[in-house]
């Protein structure tokens, strides 16, 4: 009997750890997140920021930025790309997002493109069909 109250202790505290296990693996934070959205015939095409991501690369000399494509997101085409950004330091990270949202800002062919900084995705809330995808550029 004695041990009957720290042994409950112990399954509550091992289920509360699961649970926020659960939701950390749950939600997904991106320093940038870009949104590639649709006006009635399908979203901008992406390479002027494949271009914009490469020439950034070069000229700082990193080897590759991870990208996470996300969607579809709806029915023309929507998707998410996030940039977790771990590749660089603070300061790079900075000029880096700067120069992605003037890239962004010119994209309007077709739809539109947003960037969204300290962006966090709930995996709960994306589409039932969407699919998370590592990219290296």
């Amino acid at each position: 009997m004695k041990y009957r109250i720290p042994l409950l202790l112990l399954v509550f505290i091992l289920s509360f750890a699961r649970t926020s296990a659960q939701n950390s693996d749950s939600t997904l934070h991106y320093p940038i997140l870009i949104k590639f959205q649709s006006q009635c015939c399908g979203v901008p095409d992406e390479k002027p920021l494949i271009k914009a991501i490469a020439a950034f690369k070069k000229k700082y000399h990193i080897k590759k930025i991870t990208t996470f494509h996300i969607g579809p997101m709806g029915r023309e085409g929507e998707y998410y790309i996030g940039l977790p950004l771990k590749e660089m330091n603070r300061s790079l990270r900075i000029v880096f997002i700067k120069k992605i949202k003037k890239v962004c800002t010119t994209m309007k062919e077709k739809g539109t493109v947003e960037c969204e900084e300290n962006a966090t995705i709930i995996k709960s809330t994306l589409p039932s069909r969407a699919t998370i995808e590592k990219i290296k550029i």
